[in-house]
């Protein structure tokens, strides 16, 4: 028993002199040393005087988004008539939820309806309103006759000052179904 009692210790032992000794950090080779002959930059010129240190101008703080209705609507209705000078655009109706702006469009009716031509007055109308409030993160953009209705609504209540919560339902589902055209 004292046998079997000692070549556990001496195997105890081994083992953890063993993992210590395969713990160790990595060997790191030194940093190549200069060439004899080649003399540093500091020898060659003289060294600048050093730069007086300025602290950077502050960036200018990002205003919120208006939150009040009133202010809302105001902002809702500025955005609509930005959309509005779109080249295409008939009228247009803004929804802000945040700092998303959902756009339901009518085009008029001499402008072309293929998909790439819908496409490029989509980005067109997103980047006039995002240049127009930069507070914007997103901007959708819809010219289907269901996603506009739902848009105008949305807008013409928030207008007559309805809280937004009275919309979140809708502005939801309007998210979740434009949320690929959200730029």
């Amino acid at each position: 028993m004292r046998k079997r009692k000692g070549y556990l210790v001496s195997l105890l032992v081994f083992l953890v002199v063993a993992l210590m000794a395969g713990c160790r950090a990595p060997a790191r080779k030194p940093l190549p040393s200069p060439a004899p002959n080649t003399p540093t930059p500091s020898e060659n010129a003289p060294s600048p005087a050093p730069a007086p240190r300025t602290t950077p101008a502050p960036a200018p703080a990002r205003q919120p988004m208006p939150t009040q209705p009133a202010d809302v609507a105001r902002l809702q209705d500025k955005l609509a008539a930005e959309a509005e000078k779109v080249p295409g655009v008939r009228r247009a109706w803004v929804a802000l939820t945040g700092t998303t702006a959902l756009v339901g469009v009518e085009l008029k009716s001499d402008v072309p309806r293929g998909q790439g031509d819908a496409a490029g007055l989509k980005h067109d109308i997103a980047t006039r309103l995002r240049q127009v409030e930069p507070r914007l993160t997103g901007v959708a953009v819809a010219t289907d006759a269901a996603s506009v209705a739902r848009i105008r609504k949305i807008a013409e209540g928030m207008r007559a000052g309805k809280p937004v919560s009275t919309f979140t339902r809708d502005l939801n589902d309007l998210m979740r179904k434009m949320a690929p055209g959200v730029k």
